[in-house]
């Protein structure tokens, strides 16, 4: 599991709203297994994902996006307005699309599939956290006389939040052994 950031930020004045917006993608790569016994050979043969020189079979990727204005009034400098934006990204395997294959094929990768998916759903709990985290923040954060600071201490916050659920992203796969005591073994469905 990866997860990587983006920071944005967009500086002008306008009426106070808050938004959240989350996007889930699914980018897949094929396997072509002709028995149920084939599909964890080929799942460690075409999988493209890769930390530390392990092979994983699935990964989510999150990113927190984010915009917010300031308006200065009275020398105290505020937020006006914010937005924020989750994207998510699944990499999963498939059963090649040109491929016709047997039931027992279907129905074990199937079963492997959807657990590996509710695992890594799990990451993206971690993504959803750190985005009403955020948005709260963003709707209550306090005011400062230099909206240069202002700025600085958002964008602060904000990592520091972030950081904290990416470590969460850490712990949970320890805790989980990267799914398998979440069900997520391919011996299981053959």
């Amino acid at each position: 599991m990866k997860i990587c950031l983006t920071f944005l930020m967009c500086f002008y004045c306008n009426a106070v709203f808050a938004d959240a917006e989350v996007i889930t993608q699914f980018e897949y790569y094929n396997i072509s297994p002709q028995t149920k016994y084939e599909i964890k050979d080929h799942l460690q043969k075409n999988t493209p994902i890769v930390y530390d020189k392990i092979k994983f079979h699935g990964s989510t990727s999150w990113q927190v996006e984010w915009h917010f204005t300031w308006k200065k009034s009275n020398n105290i400098c505020y937020i006006a307005s914010n937005t924020t934006k989750l994207k998510v990204l699944f990499k999963m395997p498939r059963i090649s699309p040109n491929m016709s294959v047997n039931s027992a094929v279907t129905n074990a990768f199937n079963g492997y599939f959807n657990a590996l998916l509710d695992h890594e759903k799990g990451h993206m709990k971690n993504g959803n956290k750190a985005l009403t985290e955020i948005k709260q923040m963003l709707a209550n954060f306090h005011s400062y006389s230099d909206c240069h600071v202002l700025n600085e201490a958002v964008n602060n916050a904000i990592t520091k939040v972030i950081e904290k659920y990416q470590q969460q992203d850490i712990t949970y796969d320890l805790q989980t052994k990267h799914g398998e005591l979440q069900g997520v073994l391919i011996k299981k469905f053959l």
